[in-house]
C-alpha cells in the first residue's frame, strides 16, 4: 500500500542545515496496525507528516497503491488526503465552540457530502459517545474528545488513518480504552499508523518501526 524509497527530508533554520530524515526506506502493507516510536527530535513526526501529504520530501519516492505520488502538485496533494488520508491528533484538535456533533460533520461538509445525519451518528454510536452529540469538547473528558476526534476521523471512510501521539494526554485507563477503539478499527479493515512514544501502546501493534536520528534504526 505504502512503500518510501531514500526519503530525506532537510529544514534550514536560522541558517542552519537540519538534516530530519536522512534516507528512509519503509513499507506499510493494508490493513496494517503500525507503531512509529523514537525520541524527540527523531524524525517521527516529520515522517509521519510526509505520510500524510502535510510535507514535501526534499528528495525521494513516496509510493501509494503503486503510484508515485512524489511530485505531486499542492493540489493533487490536497486530493490525495481528501480522498486517502484522516488525521488524529494528541490535542483532539476540536473546534470548542461546535457541538460534537458539529465536530463531526466538518469534514462531510467540506466534501459537499449529503445524507450526512446518518453517517455522523453511526460513527458517533461506535465510539460510544451518541448520546453527547449535543455537548461540547469542554464538557466532555480527555477519552471523550479522543473518541469525537476518532469519530470525526472515520466519517469520511478513507482507508488510512495517521494518529500523532493519540494517547498522550490521557490516563493510563482512558489510553487502554482508545488503544482498543484502535484495534477494533483495524479489524474493520482500516490501515491505522500511530506515532507514540509509550511502549505499551507500540507493543499493541502488529508491527513497530523505530526512528531515531532521522534513520530507521530497528523493525518488529
Amino acid at each position: 500500500m505504502i512503500k518510501l524509497e531514500h526519503v530525506k527530508k532537510d529544514f534550514i533554520v536560522n541558517g542552519i542545515y537540519t538534516h530530519a530524515l536522512k534516507d528512509i526506506n519503509a513499507e506499510i502493507k493494508e490493513g496494517e496496525l503500525i507503531a512509529i516510536i523514537g525520541t524527540s527530535g527523531s524524525g517521527k513526526s516529520t515522517l509521519l507528516h510526509i505520510l500524510g501529504g502535510m510535507e514535501n520530501m526534499t528528495s525521494g519516492r513516496y509510493y501509494f497503491n503503486g503510484t508515485d505520488i512524489s511530485a505531486y502538485s499542492p493540489s493533487e496533494m490536497h486530493l490525495f488526503r481528501k480522498e486517502n488520508i484522516s488525521f488524529i491528533f494528541q490535542n483532539f484538535a476540536l473546534m470548542n465552540k461546535y457541538t460534537v456533533y458539529e465536530n463531526v460533520e466538518m469534514p462531510l461538509i467540506a466534501r459537499k457530502i449529503k445524507n450526512r445525519k446518518k453517517i455522523i451518528m453511526e460513527k458517533l454510536e461506535q465510539m460510544g459517545i451518541a448520546e453527547m452529540k449535543d455537548k461540547l469538547p469542554l464538557q466532555m473528558s480527555g477519552g471523550q474528545q479522543q473518541r469525537c476526534a476518532i469519530a470525526r476521523a472515520l466519517v469520511t471512510n478513507t482507508p488510512v488513518i495517521l494518529a500523532d501521539e493519540p494517547t498522550g494526554a490521557l490516563d493510563t485507563n482512558t489510553s487502554k480504552d482508545i488503544l482498543e477503539c484502535f484495534k477494533a478499527i483495524n479489524k474493520d479493515g482500516k490501515t491505522i499508523i500511530i506515532v507514540t512514544h509509550d511502549m505499551k501502546v507500540a507493543n499493541n501493534c502488529d508491527r513497530i518501526i523505530q526512528i531515531e536520528d532521522g534513520l530507521i534504526e530497528d523493525r518488529k
